[in-house]
Order: structure tokens, then C-alpha cells, then sequence
């Protein structure tokens, strides 16, 4: 099945609609599995028939974000994947509304990026090299040269389930950022399975309606039903099919032209002001829109410190008496940082040596990475400089003295010695290799 978005004669402003009407492809091949049911709409017509494998599945890594590709055209062979209801070469995307490609794609992402900022996908300007995506190849002039109307504003093969890829098309795309937008959303949620609906509030009306402002979170009556569904939540449809975002920064389709948002970072586990053994494990997620270049975590008032370039951000912490506070900083490609921190009660704590001074935790402010000279190989669990006799003697104890009176230039027992073993003490967990 199609979906066809036609326009409506003369200029669109806030105050005029383009209606949109469904027309179908290769229905017969899903009647029966979909519970679709194509008879008696006048605007409905068989094209060809798609395999069913084409519809046959997610792909991709479980979990991880589904793609949508925006092929804006430039008038040469169009990056089609099946199924595809034009099987031609889309005329050329011209904006009106800024001076440069770029910008029109910056204008027209801000809708997108505010309407999908809820479901678990991501959109790319360049074309995937591999694994299953959605394709939307966004042009002007309408739909003639695909066998549409002049007047038609997009088209898409629909199917009421997720097609899992497929191509749609906008073909009234550069008039102003938001209807582009409005087409692109609403021609991409067809390939997810989404019928349109009666309000004048959600995306999926089937008119260009610039008054609505996302996908509603509303069961609204469907419009023209051919699922079997009376009426249709938008927005959880596509929460429920494209996933939840989990959190943190979305890549932007654009890469870093600028990094404009410092990275995202949170701590897992332990939570703040949980009571833990004297070995647990410190698990931190940081996300960012560009690169996370590095991420590292202090132990205070031990002193303790260490950093990875990669995740997973899990280390391990030995034998750690007392009251402290863990900070977690990260640092993306462009030098923006954001931290978090965590206060939690180890054994003894309580005793002088958790004492520490530092405050409770909670999300904090901008850190400084801080790459000491205790820092841990990767995984090993040793640093440089490591003392072998301490080791020997099985001293993994922050601040204890090894056999051989390790201590201060005070001669005090254990002075500086939770700088020697403090890699040790936070050895990165190595992620297991197949």
C-alpha cells in the first residue's frame, strides 16, 4: 500500500491544508498476514508485488538505535532501497528558505530532532554501508515524474507493521523548513506502519498541518482505516516500534560543524549514598553528539584516579575503607567536559580514614580530567611503577605499607603509597574478546 500526501491548489501558508490521500503497491502480498483490508477505497490500486522478505524483520544490533537516511535529491540516481514506489530518479531538493543546503538541513533536523527526540533512532545524511534503515530521498516540484499528481506532497509503501527499511518520498520538500519536515515525519512513520488520523494535532493528519508540533500522544480515530484499528496513539506506536531512547546526546546528522553540547554522563552503579563492600564496581555511561575522547573517574579523599578512551566504562575497586566520593568526568573531541558524582560508605566509614571532606554527591558541574601518573593499562589491573614487593605481599589496600616500609618523606607508615598502587586499585575491566 501507498500513502500519497496531495497538495491543494495555490499558495500554503498557516492558514491552508494540503490533503493527503491513500492510494496502495503490492498490497495482496500482506493482506492476510497484516489484517489490512484494501477493499472498497477508490484510491487504492495493486502496482507489483514486494517479497515478503523485505518485510521480514529489524536487522541491525539488538538494542541499538535504528537509522533513517535523508537522501536529499541532487538530481542524479536516487539511493532507493526496497521497497521503493517510484523506481526513478527524484528531481533535484531546491530550498527557498536559506541561503545554503546545509542550512535547509539544519532548519528542517530541528523539527525532526524535536519530534523523534523520544524513540530510539538516529538520522545520518550519509548513506549507511551496511545493516537495515529507513530511506527518505526528500525533492521539490511534486510527484509527476513518479506517477503521482503534480500536487502530490509524498508518497510511501505501507503495510500497517514495521517495514524495517523501505524507501519513501517527499516531493514538496524546500518550501519551508516545518512542512518539509512535516512530509518527511510523516511519510517515514508510514514505513513504520502508521495510519493517518483525524486530529488536527498529530503529524500522522493527512494534511500538511502546520499547526501540529509532533506525534500525539492521544488515541485518536483513525482516518480512512486500513488496519483493523479504529484509532491509533502516534506517538506510542513509534516508541513501541522504533524503541525508546535510552538517554544521553543523539549524534547529529551534521557530525561536529560545531560541537555545540558538552558530553552526557551518569553513573550507574553503585547509587549515591550506597552503603558497598570494600570491592565493587563503578560503572559510568557517557554519550555525546560528536566524540567521547576520554572519560575518568577520581576516588577522594584515597586519591585514587584512572581513565579509558573506550567504552564500557566499568572499574573495578579493591579493598576501599571509609566515606568517599567517586567523580566521573567526560570529555569529548572538542575539550567540553561534564561530570557526575557519587558519595558512597565503604567498610569503616565513619573512621578518620573516610573522613574525607568531601561533599555528597549528585550530578555536578564541569571537571577536569585528570590523567595522573597512577593511571591503569587497560584491563590489567597494573600501572607503571607499580611496586612488585607490595603485590607480592598482597598489599592492595589504598594508604597501606607494603613489606618493605613504604611511607612518606615524613616516615610516616603509608604516605604516598595510595598514589603507587592507585591504578591497581581501579583497574578498568577488559571487555572479552571473540
Amino acid at each position: 500500500m501507498l500513502h500519497r500526501h496531495r497538495t491543494g491548489r495555490g499558495t500554503f501558508d498557516a492558514s491552508s491544508t494540503r490533503a493527503i490521500v491513500a492510494a496502495a503497491v503490492a498490497w495482496s502480498a500482506l493482506t492476510a498476514a497484516s489484517g489490512c483490508d484494501d477493499a472498497g477505497d477508490g484510491d487504492l490500486y495493486i502496482v507489483d508485488e514486494v517479497p515478503s522478505a523485505a518485510v521480514a524483520g529489524t536487522g541491525g544490533v539488538s538494542g541499538a538505535p535504528k537509522v533513517i537516511y535523508l537522501a536529499y535529491a541532487d538530481g542524479a540516481a536516487s539511493p532507493a532501497v526496497v521497497p521503493d514506489p517510484c523506481k526513478a530518479t527524484a528531481p533535484k531538493f531546491v530550498c527557498q528558505f536559506a541561503p545554503t543546503l546545509k542550512e535547509c538541513q539544519r532548519q528542517v533536523q530541528a523539527y525532526l530532532d524535536d519530534w523523534y527526540a523520544d524513540f530510539n533512532v538516529v538520522f545520518t545524511l550519509n548513506k549507511p554501508t551496511s545493516g537495515t534503515y529507513y530511506t527518505e530521498i526528500v525533492s521539490s516540484g511534486g510527484g509527476a515524474w513518479c506517477g503521482a499528481q503534480k500536487t502530490t506532497a509524498g508518497i510511501a509503501p505501507f503495510y500497517c507493521q514495521d517495514l524495517a527499511g523501505g524507501t519513501a518520498y517527499t516531493f514538496m520538500g524546500g518550501g519551508s523548513a516545518k512542512e518539509t519536515a512535516i512530509i518527511i515525519a510523516q511519510e517515514q512513520a508510514h514505513l513504520v506502519g502508521l495510519e493517518h488520523t483525524q486530529s488536527q494535532r498529530d503529524l500522522m493528519n493527512p494534511t500538511v498541518c502546520t499547526a501540529c508540533e509532533g506525534f500525539e500522544n492521544v488515541a485518536n480515530p483513525v482516518d480512512t482505516d486500513h488496519c483493523g484499528r479504529p484509532t491509533q496513539n502516534s506517538y506510542q506506536m513509534l516508541k513501541d516500534r522504533l524503541g525508546a531512547w535510552p538517554g544521553g546526546v543523539k549524534p547529529s546528522p551534521f557530525g561536529c560543524e560545531p560541537d555545540v553540547s558538552a558530553p552526557s554522563i551518569a553513573i550507574v552503579q553503585p547509587a549515591d549514598g550506597a552503603t558497598v563492600g570494600g570491592s565493587f564496581q563503578v560503572t559510568a555511561q557517557a554519550t555525546d553528539d560528536c566524540e567521547v575522547k576520554q572519560v575518568s573517574v577520581r576516588v577522594e579523599p584515597l586519591g585514587l584516579g584512572t581513565q579509558s578512551a573506550s567504552p564500557p566504562f566499568t572499574w573495578n575497586l579493591t579493598r576501599i575503607s571509609g566515606r568517599q566520593t567517586i567523580t566521573v568526568t567526560a570529555v569529548d573531541t572538542s575539550g567540553k567536559q561534564s561530570s557526575a558524582s557519587i558519595t558512597v560508605n565503604a567498610p569503616g566509614a565513619g573512621s578518620s580514614s573516610g573522613s574525607g571532606g568531601a561533599a555528597p554527591g549528585g550530578t555536578g558541574g564541569s571537571g577536569h580530567a585528570d590523567g595522573g601518573s597512577e593511571t591503569a593499562q587497560s584491563g590489567d589491573g597494573a600501572t607503571p611503577g607499580e611496586n612488585p614487593a607490595g603485590a607480592a605481599t598482597g598489599c592492595q589496600i589504598a594508604g597501606c605499607a607494603t613489606s618493605g616500609g613504604a611511607g612518606g618523606s615524613d616516615g610516616a607508615p603509608g604516605a604516598g603509597v595510595g598514589l603507587a598502587l592507585g591504578g591497581a586499585l581501579l583497574a578498568r575491566r577488559r571487555r572479552a574478546r571473540h
